[in-house]
């Protein structure tokens, strides 16, 4: 049997988007390395942003509203979502790691849509990892360990997908996935901007509202 005999289908893929943006203002990358006030995470594994909600700050702003333009744009128009769901972003942070830091894993909570953008990286700086939650079968289920060759890693039978980060590069995926980053081994260090979105506005069948959600952070 050959390629054209056959196509698979992936039913109910976890989305996962990717894109090296060219318009990451210069003056905003500058700021985030050598202005910005970090501490060092109580695990020892790196350095987070004092501010967790960075790019609020008015000279982020260019920055801020890069991402939001291109997440709603993944959001309204690749995944056809309805507009009157008002994903707004909720919070953001940076994230620095030197040589031997690392991100345990984890996923984002009170969000429903999280991001990722590499402003510094190089060849071995760390690659971060999505994990296939217990719960998702794309194939088998867990309590029946079937084993593989190994010959043909593919997106139905691994328990993970590792991605190399580059610079000006974005992740976007759902904020339940499951993610970690491997140990940076270069010299350089590694910033990354991490922020959510969630939807606020009024959600219901047959115009008929049976959830309201509204923002009372901001008010």
């Amino acid at each position: 049997m050959n390629e054209s005999d056959y196509k698979i289908t992936p039913l109910w893929a976890t989305p996962l988007f990717q894109s090296t943006l060219k318009n990451i203002p210069q003056e905003c990358k500058d700021y985030i390395m050598k202005n910005v006030e970090y501490k060092r995470y109580p695990a020892n594994n790196g350095f987070g942003s004092k501010s967790k909600f960075l790019l609020d700050i008015q000279a982020l702003a260019p920055l801020k509203k890069v991402l939001t333009d291109v997440t709603h744009e993944y959001l309204y128009k690749i995944l056809d979502i309805d507009e009157s769901a008002d994903f707004q972003m909720t919070n953001s942070w940076s994230v620095k790691h030197i040589k031997g830091d690392e991100a345990g894993q984890h996923h984002h909570a009170n969000s429903m849509l999280s991001g990722i953008l590499y402003l510094q990286t190089d060849e071995k700086t760390g690659d971060v990892l999505f994990v296939k939650e217990r719960n998702h079968f794309p194939l088998f289920n867990d309590t029946i360990q079937i084993p593989f060759k190994g010959n043909n890693y593919n997106l139905y039978n691994v328990e993970g997908w590792a991605i190399k980060p580059r610079n000006n590069q974005l992740l976007l995926f759902p904020s339940q996935l499951r993610h970690e980053v491997y140990p940076n081994e270069s010299d350089t260090e590694r910033y990354c901007i991490a922020f959510n979105f969630f939807a606020f506005g009024k959600f219901g069948y047959d115009d008929q509202v049976q959830l309201g959600i509204k923002d009372v952070t901001r008010d």
